[in-house]
């Protein structure tokens, strides 16, 4: 059975027909109908590909024909609603092209951030007992059930049947029997972050497609051009110092916050259902920064993103139906109501985003035309020009954009 890591009524909202660029063959298919378009035999086993059917894509595909994509300017979502594009965004992260040597490596976390924290230490002369208590904060909630025989293809399947069985929430997830450590991990990252969604600029920059299913933005590092994702936990850690000295009752507040950021690290993941619209998740500082400059004098965005636009940042509107005591315990109901401003994006910002895409690619990177696609693929030339290294080699898509439209791209 063929299985699309790349769900086919996505791709279906770019176009009839896509163009798939091959970056290891260098070679440009075009006019491909979207039932050969980002699939292969037997990527999912049976079960899988049923669950991912019954218990995901078509309640999702509904909601995206009915309501994500119909909207023009305002998105209204129930609970339920909401907790299911976060399972869908949940799947979206683990299911696709390559995630199999990713869900080993996921599976080493905490091993890996306990062997990390013991180096540390021993750099920075911390006694052994205060690394072990570090350690043991470090630690899963819980102890993987292991099955014999159980290959990396077979955990992969389990860890996306896991999701699949769940509303894809940590909590639901912790109450599985066959959980697995990256089902759980993602399941708290994705639960950090806040939706948005935004649009393309459209007329002339359309959204590519990636055979990851989705990409992120890092914050920028200290000197601008590294990446890190240090500055936003280390401004709240200080501020909590700062808080600590006042014996403020904003601590609980601020050590959440730190507790989400240390989940989302990044600034934002973004996820598209159409060549005009993404889903993005955007880090719980964002909402943090706006919600409390009054209070605080924030990171500048500029220091922070290649995004600057304060618009796209802003908060959701919520609803709630049941009268909300505390801030940090949320009284949850499935008609509370969440509302989001659908943000334009600028065809100079659509191309940033396509950038993003364009470095996080297996095989295939797809669009819908590539006159649509053609200034996000230069731009991503230019900007990763002598002394930048790319990571992703476009030489010979860059050799075909040059023979199609020479220097003109006004197309």
């Amino acid at each position: 059975m063929y299985s699309h890591y790349v769900p086919r009524f996505i791709l279906k909202k770019f176009s009839d027909k896509l163009s798939l660029y091959n970056i290891h063959t260098g070679e440009l298919a075009e006019d491909i109908k979207v039932d050969k378009a980002y699939s292969q035999k037997g990527f999912y086993d049976d079960d899988t590909e049923k669950n991912l059917n019954l218990k995901l894509e078509s309640q999702f595909g509904n909601l995206l024909a009915n309501k994500l994509l119909k909207a023009e300017n305002i998105i209204e979502l129930n609970r339920t609603e909401l907790r299911l594009i976060k399972k869908f965004i949940l799947i979206s992260t683990l299911r696709s092209l390559g995630n199999e040597p990713f869900l080993q490596k996921e599976k080493r976390f905490y091993v890996d951030s306990a062997e990390h924290w013991r180096n540390y230490c021993r750099q920075n002369n911390i006694s052994a007992e205060k690394c072990e208590r570090g350690i043991k904060d470090m630690q899963p909630p819980f102890e993987e059930k292991q099955f014999s025989g159980e290959t990396p293809y077979d955990y992969w399947m389990r860890t996306l049947n896991v999701i699949l069985d769940t509303d894809g929430s940590p909590q639901e997830i912790l109450e599985h029997p066959d959980k697995t450590y990256p089902a759980h991990r993602w399941s708290q990252i994705i639960a950090a972050g806040y939706l948005a969604f935004w649009d393309s600029e459209y007329k002339h920059d359309e959204f590519v497609i990636t055979d990851i299913g989705m990409t992120s933005e890092n914050e920028k590092g200290w000197n601008g051009v590294t990446v890190h994702n240090s500055k936003k936990l280390l401004f709240l850690i200080d501020l909590l110092k700062k808080e600590k000295e006042k014996d403020s009752e904003f601590i609980k507040l601020l050590q959440n916050q730190i507790d989400l950021q240390e989940f989302f690290h990044e600034n934002f993941q973004m996820y598209p259902i159409s060549a005009r619209r993404m889903i993005v998740e955007i880090s719980p500082f964002y909402k943090f920064r706006k919600m409390y400059s009054w209070l605080y004098k924030m990171p500048a965005l500029k220091d922070l993103t290649e995004l600057p636009n304060e618009n796209l940042y802003a908060p959701n509107l919520a609803v709630y139906v049941k009268t909300q005591t505390d801030a940090l315990i949320p009284q949850y109901d499935p008609d509370d109501l969440y509302i989001y401003d659908i943000k334009k994006l600028t065809s100079a910002e659509t191309r940033y985003c396509n950038e993003l895409f364009l470095d996080r690619i297996n095989t295939h990177l797809g669009f819908s035309s590539l006159r649509k696609a053609v200034r996000s693929i230069v731009q991503y030339k230019r900007d990763n020009s002598y002394p930048y290294t790319p990571r992703v080699d476009y030489t010979n898509l860059y050799k075909i954009i040059e023979e199609r439209y020479g220097g003109n791209l006004n197309v």
